[in-house]
């Protein structure tokens, strides 16, 4: 009977042992998925801070309305290649400004343009293509 005992001590010890192992590594694991969550939570979080701030390409320098005509002024460098884009929607414009910079260009001088688009039904709120509202006011 002594031997019996002694087994089954043995085995029930071993087992606890083994729970307490398996729940160790378990919380460990855990803690390593936890610890990714949250670096994943931050890089999004900060690519949408980013994103938010910066509309898709360069901001105007001005907008505004003359009747149905939105009027939008920009700045760009000598050589550059300017584009703008404006998509009428029902209820809102949306506008957006690209320069890309000549290749090899040195001179700082800075340049001023204007671009005119007629817009049936305008005046209407003028957005960026991330939905950065731009001040737009109607003028004369």
């Amino acid at each position: 009977m002594s031997n019996d005992t002694a087994r089954v001590w043995w085995e029930v010890r071993n087992s606890v042992t083994a729970t307490r192992d398996t729940d160790g590594m378990r919380i460990r694991i855990l803690q390593y998925v936890v610890i990714a969550l949250l670096g994943v939570a931050l890089v999004v979080t900060s690519i949408g801070w980013y994103l938010s701030a910066h509309p898709g390409g360069v901001r105007f320098e001005s907008c505004h309305w003359e009747g149905e005509n939105l009027v939008l002024g920009y700045v760009y460098g000598s050589g550059d290649t300017v584009s703008t884009m404006v998509h009428p929607d029902n209820d809102h414009v949306v506008a957006q400004l690209r320069v890309d910079p000549a290749e090899g260009a040195q001179t700082m001088q800075a340049l001023t343009g204007e671009a005119t688009y007629p817009v049936s039904g305008g005046p209407v709120p003028v957005e960026y293509p991330n939905g950065a509202e731009l001040n737009c006011p109607a003028r004369g």
